[in-house]
C-alpha cells in the first residue's frame, strides 16, 4: 500500500487529507474516516493551475475523477506517487526537511571575525585600556579637592604630581585613541575588500536563474552597500560593545566601592532601560527589513532605467518614470520616518530617565555633603562616574539602532551566501574538444508547467553547420541555452562527446564555446580588451587578424585612439552593427569547437551582412556551428536546417531540398525573402558571392619586421617609404594601433587611408629602420612622457594636472574615469583634448607618486 497526505480539503480549506492506495483502488482518509473511494483506477495523472492542483483518476472504463486536492507545495510529492501507481511500484513518503541554520547569525558574523583575530583583539585591548585610564580623572580630581584644595595644610608636591599624573593620563589616552583608530580603520577597510571579493566572486558563481530571481540591483545593493554596513557592525560596533560591556562592569564596581547608597540610584531606571531596548529592538528589525526592501526597489529602478535611457527617450517616458521613481522615493521616505519616529521616542525617553536618575544623585549626595556625611570631593567624582556611567549606557543605546540595521544587512550577505549553485557537477568532466551533440527526448521549459521544448531529437556531426529557424517563441534560442548549460533539461539527455551534458564541468563545456549572442554585450573599456574577452592565448596581432575576418577593422582604425579605443558603458560609442563584428571578432578569436550564432548579421545592411556571413563560413568550415537566423541566404549556405514549431521539431533536412519543396514549411517560411518565389535565384546569388568573395580574397597584410625596409620620405617628417618584398611605398604614414597597450604594432597608411602594411613588431627592425619609423611616429602619434607630476587639483570629476613631461611643461585637464588608464608599471592620461601622456611609476619622484596614490 502506497499513501500521500494532501493539505487542501475538497473545499479548498487548508486541511490534511491522506490518500491511499491498494491495487487498483484508491481511497481518501480524514484520520480513521473513509470519506470515499474509487475502484479500477487504471492511471493517475496530476493537473496543477494557480495555487492548486487535482489528482485525477483514471479508471478503466474511461472515467475520470478528481480525487484529492492540493497547493503546488505538494506538487512534487504527488506527481511521484502518481508516477509509482502508473509504473506499479511502490511510493515511499519523503518526509518534508526543515532546512535550519546550523548557525546563528551572530556566529556566523564571529566567524567572519575569527580571520582577524591579531587587529581585533588589539581594538578590543586598546579600548579597555582607554577605559582603565579614563577611570583615573575622577579619582584624581577626588584627591585634588578633598586632600589639596579643601585641605588645611595643602601638599605642593601631592599637587604637582596629580597634576602630572592628568596630563600624562591625557596623553595617554590620546595616544592610545589614535593608535586604536588607525589598527581598526585598517581592519575595516580589510574586511570590506575581502567580504566585497568573497561576495562577488559567490555572486558569479551562481546560476543563471538564481540571478535573475534576486535581480541585479538588488545584487549590487548588497555588494556595495550591506557589506559596508556589515563592516561597521563587525569593526566599530562589536569592539565597541565590548569595551563599553567592560566599562559599565568597571565603573559600576567603583561607584559601589565609593558609596554603595548612591550607586543604587543608578540602577533605579534598570528596569525601563530594559523595556525600551527590548521593544526598539524587536520593533525596529522589521522596520528596517521594510526599508531594505523599499531601497532594493529604488536600486532595481535606478539600474533598469538610466542603463535604457534611450528607449526611456525614444517612447517619451521620462515623465512617467520620473512618476514611478517618485512613488518608490515617497515610499522610501516613509519608511525612513518610520524608524526616525521610533527613534525619536525610545531615545530622547531613554535620555529623560538617565537624567532624572543624575538629578536623583544629586539630590541624595547634596544631603550627604550638607549633612557633613560625604565630603565634596567624593560626590564630584562619584557624578563624575555616574556621568561616564550613564554616557556608556547611552553610547550603548546609539548603537543599537545602527547595529539592527548592520544585522538585517548580515542576514542577506548570509542568505545570498548560503545558496549554492543549482546546476549539478555531475562527474565535472573535462573534454578537450565538443566533437558531437545529440538531443534525446529533451523537454525543457524556464517555468517547468510551461514547456518551450517538447520532445527534442536531434544529432549533430563534427564539422557540421546546422541552421535553427522558425518563429519567435519557438525555442530557438533556448536550444543554445542548454548547449551552454545555463539550465539543464527537465526530461531527455543531451549527450555530448558520448557523455550527459550533465556529468560535464560547465566552465569546460563552455570554454570550448564561442557564443553570439543577439543582444551583443560590450564593456566599457578598450576595443581590444573587448574583442580578447575569452581568449586564453593570444596577441595583438591575432585581434587584428579576428577584426578583419569581421570585417570592422579599418572602422576600428579610424577611431581615435585605434584599438585602445574606449567603447563606453555597453558599447554606446559605436554603432548596433559595429557591436555585432566585434562580438563576431571576439568569437573568431576565441577558436572553439563549436560556434553558436544568434541571429549574428541581424543588424548589419544586406552587403555587409552577406560577406561577413562567408567569412564566417570560411573560418569555421572545419568547425561545428549552430545558426539561429532568420535569413534564407544564411539557411542556403547551412548543411542542415532544423525548422521549430511551438517547440517541436517539425522539419529537418537539406536547405535548398526543402526550399524546393513548396509544401514544405522552410519555404512557406522564406518565400517571401525569395526572388520571385523561386530558389534557384538565391542559389545564383550565393554562387556570385563566393566567387566575389574568392575575387576580393580578404587581405591580411601583417608582415613580419625582418622583411620589411623602412626609409625616410622626402615630403613630410610623419612620413616614410617602405620597401616590402621588391616594392616600393612611397609616403606612407605610420599609426599605432595600439598605442597605449602595444605600441609595438604600427600600420603604414596612404594619405587617403588605404592599409598598405601591419608590421607586427616595429621593434624587430633593423637600427636604421627603427629609427626612421619611430620619429615619423612621433610626429603622428605623440604620447607625451611625465617625468613630474608638480601639483593637481579638482573639481568634481574633474582633474587640473600641472606636468613636467618630456616635451615641456603643461598643464591639462581630464575629466570622467575612461580618461585616466591604470596599469601595473604606468598610468595613462588622455586630457579632453584626446591628448595622451604617459607616466611611468619607476620614473617618478616621491612626490609625484604620492599626488598618483592620493588622487588616484
Amino acid at each position: 500500500m502506497s499513501y500521500a497526505e494532501t493539505d487542501l480539503d475538497m473545499d479548498l480549506r487548508f486541511s490534511r487529507l491522506v490518500v491511499k492506495v491498494e491495487g487498483a483502488s484508491l481511497s481518501v482518509w480524514r484520520g480513521d474516516n473513509l470519506l470515499y473511494r474509487v475502484d479500477d483506477v487504471a492511471r493517475l495523472d496530476v493537473v496543477c493551475g494557480i495555487s492548486v492542483c487535482r489528482l485525477v483518476a483514471v479508471t478503466r472504463g474511461g472515467d475520470r475523477v478528481d480525487v484529492a486536492y492540493f497547493t503546488r507545495r505538494k506538487e512534487e510529492e504527488f506527481k511521484r506517487f502518481a508516477d509509482s501507481f502508473n509504473k506499479g511500484a511502490k511510493f515511499v513518503v519523503e518526509r518534508e526537511r526543515v532546512e535550519k541554520p546550523s548557525v546563528g547569525t551572530l556566529k556566523w558574523l564571529w566567524s567572519i571575525l575569527s580571520k582577524y583575530k591579531k587587529a581585533l583583539v588589539i581594538g578590543v585591548a586598546t579600548s579597555i585600556l582607554l577605559t582603565v585610564v579614563g577611570l583615573l580623572p575622577p579619582y584624581l580630581m577626588k584627591i585634588l579637592i578633598d586632600s589639596v584644595l579643601l585641605a588645611s595644610s595643602p601638599s605642593i608636591a601631592l599637587f604637582i604630581a596629580i597634576i602630572l599624573t592628568l596630563v600624562a593620563t591625557h596623553v595617554a589616552i590620546a595616544i592610545t585613541t589614535i593608535y586604536r583608530g588607525f589598527v581598526l580603520s585598517k581592519l575595516g577597510y580589510k574586511v570590506t575588500v575581502d567580504l566585497s571579493e568573497t561576495l562577488y566572486r559567490h555572486v558569479m558563481s551562481l546560476d543563471l536563474p538564481q540571478i535573475e530571481a534576486i535581480g541585479v540591483g538588488r545584487l549590487t545593493s548588497r555588494i556595495v552597500n550591506d557589506v559596508n554596513s556589515l563592516n561597521w557592525l563587525l569593526v566599530w560596533a562589536v569592539p565597541a560593545v565590548i569595551s563599553n560591556s567592560f566599562n559599565i562592569v568597571a565603573v559600576g564596581s567603583i561607584m559601589f566601592y565609593m558609596d554603595a547608597r548612591l550607586a543604587l540610584f543608578i540602577l533605579l531606571p534598570t528596569p525601563i532601560i530594559v523595556l525600551l531596548v527590548l521593544h526598539y529592538r524587536k520593533r525596529s528589525r522589521f522596520l528596517w527589513h521594510a526599508n531594505w526592501r523599499r531601497n532594493s526597489e529604488l536600486y532595481s529602478k535606478i539600474y533598469e532605467t538610466i542603463p535604457n535611457y534611450l528607449i526611456v527617450k525614444s517612447f517619451v517616458k521620462e515623465e512617467n518614470e520620473a512618476q514611478e521613481f517618485r512613488f518608490l522615493l515617497d515610499r522610501v521616505y516613509e519608511s525612513n520616518v518610520s524608524i526616525a519616529k521610533l527613534n525619536n521616542l525610545t531615545w530622547p525617553l531613554l535620555g529623560f530617565v538617565l537624567n532624572i536618575a543624575t538629578v536623583g544623585i544629586w539630590w541624595f549626595g547634596g544631603l550627604q555633603v550638607l549633612g557633613k556625611r560625604m565630603e565634596l570631593g567624593t560626590i564630584t567624582a562619584f557624578i563624575s562616574y555616574a556621568s561616564q556611567f550613564y554616557g556608556i549606557v547611552n553610547n550603548l543605546s546609539n548603537l543599537i539602532p545602527a547595529m539592527q540595521q548592520s544585522l538585517v544587512s548580515a542576514e542577506r550577505i548570509r542568505e545570498l551566501l548560503s545558496l549554492s549553485p543549482t546546476l549539478r557537477t555531475g562527474k565535472g568532466l573535462c573534454i578537450d574538444r565538443i566533437e558531437s551533440i545529440s538531443f534525446k527526448d529533451v523537454t525543457f521549459g524556464y517555468d517547468p508547467r510551461t514547456p518551450v521544448l517538447k520532445d527534442i531529437n536531434l544529432s549533430i556531426r563534427k564539422g557540421e553547420k546546422i541552421a535553427i529557424v522558425g518563429r519567435s517563441d519557438s525555442g530557438k534560442t533556448t536550444i543554445v541555452k542548454l548547449l551552454l548549460r545555463y539550465f539543464d533539461a527537465e526530461e531527455g539527455r543531451i549527450i555530448v562527446n558520448d557523455y550527459d551534458i550533465r556529468d560535464i564541468d560547465p566552465k569546460c563545456l563552455r570554454s570550448k564555446v564561442a557564443y553570439v549572442p543577439q543582444e551583443v554585450v560590450l564593456f566599457d573599456t578598450t576595443v581590444g580588451y573587448n574583442v580578447a574577452y575569452g581568449a586564453k592565448e593570444y596577441n595583438p596581432v591575432d585581434i587584428v587578424r579576428a577584426c578583419k575576418i569581421a570585417m570592422i577593422h579599418d572602422e576600428i582604425v579610424k577611431m581615435p585612439f585605434a584599438y585602445d579605443t574606449q567603447l563606453g558603458e555597453r558599447g554606446s560609442q559605436v554603432s548596433g552593427g559595429q557591436r555585432q563584428r566585434l562580438a563576431i571578432a571576439r568569437a573568431i578569436l576565441l577558436n572553439p569547437s563549436l560556434y553558436l550564432f544568434d541571429e549574428a548579421t541581424s543588424n548589419l545592411d544586406v552587403i555587409n551582412e552577406r560577406e561577413i556571413f562567408m567569412a564566417i563560413m570560411n573560418v569555421t568550415k572545419d568547425k561545428t556551428s549552430i545558426f539561429i537566423t532568420h535569413n534564407v541566404f544564411e539557411v542556403i549556405l547551412a548543411d542542415k536546417v532544423i525548422v521549430l514549431e511551438n517547440g517541436s521539431i517539425v522539419e529537418e533536412g537539406d536547405p535548398i531540398t526543402l526550399l524546393l519543396n513548396k509544401n514544405s514549411k522552410l519555404y512557406n517560411m522564406f518565400k517571401d525573402q525569395l526572388i520571385g518565389g523561386d530558389v534557384k535565384e538565391v542559389l545564383t546569388l550565393v554562387d556570385m558571392t563566393k566567387k566575389e568573395m574568392e575575387k576580393k580574397s580578404l587581405e591580411m597584410n601583417i608582415v613580419k619586421a625582418e622583411e620589411v625596409k623602412i626609409l625616410p620620405s622626402n615630403k613630410s617628417k610623419a612620413k616614410v617609404d617602405v620597401i616590402y618584398k621588391g616594392n616600393l611605398y612611397r609616403d606612407l604614414t605610420p599609426k599605432l594601433l595600439f598605442p597605449i597597450t602595444a605600441r609595438h604594432v604600427v600600420g603604414l597608411y596612404t594619405d587617403d587611408q588605404k592599409e598598405i602594411l601591419i608590421i607586427d613588431d616595429y621593434r624587430k627592425l633593423d637600427k636604421e629602420s627603427l629609427e626612421v619609423l619611430e620619429k615619423a611616429i612621433e610626429f603622428n602619434n605623440k604620447v607625451f612622457k611625465v617625468r613630474r607630476i608638480r601639483r593637481v587639483d579638482f573639481k568634481g570629476d574633474y582633474l587640473l594636472w600641472e606636468l613636467e613631461t618630456n616635451s615641456g611643461l603643461t598643464t591639462i585637464e581630464t575629466y570622467g574615469r575612461r580618461s585616466i588608464m591604470i596599469f601595473r608599471d604606468k598610468i595613462i592620461m588622455r586630457d579632453r583634448h584626446d591628448n595622451l601622456f604617459e607616466a611611468l611609476l619607476s620614473d617618478l619622484d616621491e612626490k609625484s607618486l604620492k599626488i598618483v596614490r592620493d588622487m588616484l
